[in-house]
C-alpha cells in the first residue's frame, strides 16, 4: 500500500476503460503521480477481454485514492462514463483517458483555474499527439478565449474531452451527461450542453499526451463519426445555439467532403483543416514525456 494518507478529496478523476491494457498502466500511474494529489480516481472498467482489469486492481490494492468498478456486460463508452460520474462524489470533476497522458501538473493548473473563474464551466488545454510507440507524430492546438471556443464548437470539437475538467457547482442536479444511444462522438453532445451554464476555456499550457490508436472508433469509421457529430449540432440549433455564418459554411463544407471522399483520406484532410501540425521526425518521447509527467 502507498504511504499517502487519506484526506477528503477535493476534485473527482474519473477514467472509463475497455481493452486499453497496453497503456494502462503508464496512464494510471500520470494521475497518481500529480502534483495535486489531494482527489479520488474512479476507474471503470466495461467489461474488457484484455488484462485491463487485472492492471486495474493491482494499482487499487496499493493506493486508497482509487475506486474501481466493473461492468457484467460491455455497455458502450457513453453508459460507462455515467456510470463513473455518478460514483464522483466532488465540486470538480476530470476526466482521463485509458490510452493517454497527463502531466504531474495537469489537475494543479486546471484545478486552480476553475477556483479563479468561477463562472467556466470546463476547462482543457493544449496537447501532444503521440502514437502506439510512444512517438510524437503531432501538436493539436486549441483556442484560450471563451468567444473562439464558442464559434469552434459548432465545427469541431474546442475542448479535448480526455482531459477536460468541469465545475459541477454550475450544473442543475438532474444534468444530462452522456446520451446512452452516442457510440462515438459523444463529447459533442454534452458540449452543448454544458455551453448552457458556463463559459469553456483552454489553458495555453501544453498538458496532455493524446494518443491516436488505429483500431479506434473514429478512424475505423469516420463518416459515422461526423454523422454523429452533424446530428448533435442539428440538435444544438433546435434547442437555441446560435453558429456563426462561419461555423454554418465550414459545416456545409464538411457535409460535401464527408460525402464524397473516401473514407482512408478523410482523416488527412481533416488534420490539413484542423490546424492540426505533424513532428516529421516522430522522435521517442522517453525522457521527453518522463520528464513532463
Amino acid at each position: 500500500m502507498t504511504n499517502y494518507k487519506i484526506k477528503k478529496p477535493i476534485l473527482s478523476v474519473y477514467m472509463p476503460v475497455f481493452n486499453a491494457a497496453p497503456y494502462l498502466s503508464e496512464s494510471i500511474e500520470s494521475i497518481l503521480n500529480q502534483t495535486l494529489a489531494n482527489f479520488e480516481f474512479i476507474i471503470i472498467d466495461d467489461h474488457s477481454t484484455d488484462n485491463s482489469w487485472k492492471i486495474i486492481k493491482f494499482y487499487a490494492r496499493r493506493d486508497p485514492r482509487i475506486r474501481i468498478y466493473r461492468n457484467r456486460l460491455n455497455l458502450g463508452v457513453s453508459i460507462n462514463s455515467n456510470i463513473a460520474i455518478s460514483m464522483a462524489r466532488c465540486k470538480y470533476l476530470a476526466r482521463m483517458d485509458a490510452d493517454d497522458i497527463s502531466t504531474s501538473d495537469r489537475l494543479e493548473k486546471q484545478y486552480k483555474f476553475l477556483k479563479s473563474n468561477p463562472n467556466t464551466v470546463i476547462v482543457g488545454a493544449q496537447c501532444t499527439i503521440i502514437n502506439q510507440k510512444d512517438q510524437v507524430i503531432g501538436f493539436k492546438n486549441f483556442p484560450i478565449s471563451s468567444a473562439s471556443i464558442n464559434d469552434m464548437l459548432f465545427w469541431a470539437v474546442p475542448v479535448q474531452q480526455g482531459y477536460m475538467m468541469i465545475n459541477r457547482s454550475l450544473l442543475p442536479k438532474n444534468f444530462t451527461w452522456y446520451s446512452a444511444s452516442k457510440t462515438s462522438a459523444e463529447e459533442v453532445d454534452l458540449y452543448f450542453r454544458l455551453s448552457e451554464y458556463g463559459l469553456f476555456a483552454n489553458l495555453k499550457d501544453n498538458l496532455y499526451f493524446y494518443r491516436q490508436v488505429d483500431n479506434s472508433l473514429s478512424r475505423i469509421n469516420p463518416k459515422k463519426t461526423f454523422y454523429l457529430t452533424l446530428q448533435s449540432r442539428l440538435t444544438a440549433i433546435k434547442t437555441g445555439f446560435q453558429p456563426s455564418p462561419k461555423a454554418i459554411l465550414i459545416n456545409l463544407a464538411q457535409i460535401v467532403v464527408i460525402t464524397l471522399l473516401p473514407s482512408s483520406l478523410i482523416y488527412s484532410l481533416w488534420y490539413f483543416v484542423r490546424g492540426i501540425s505533424k513532428n516529421q521526425s516522430a522522435s521517442q518521447i522517453g525522457t521527453f514525456v518522463r520528464s513532463q509527467v
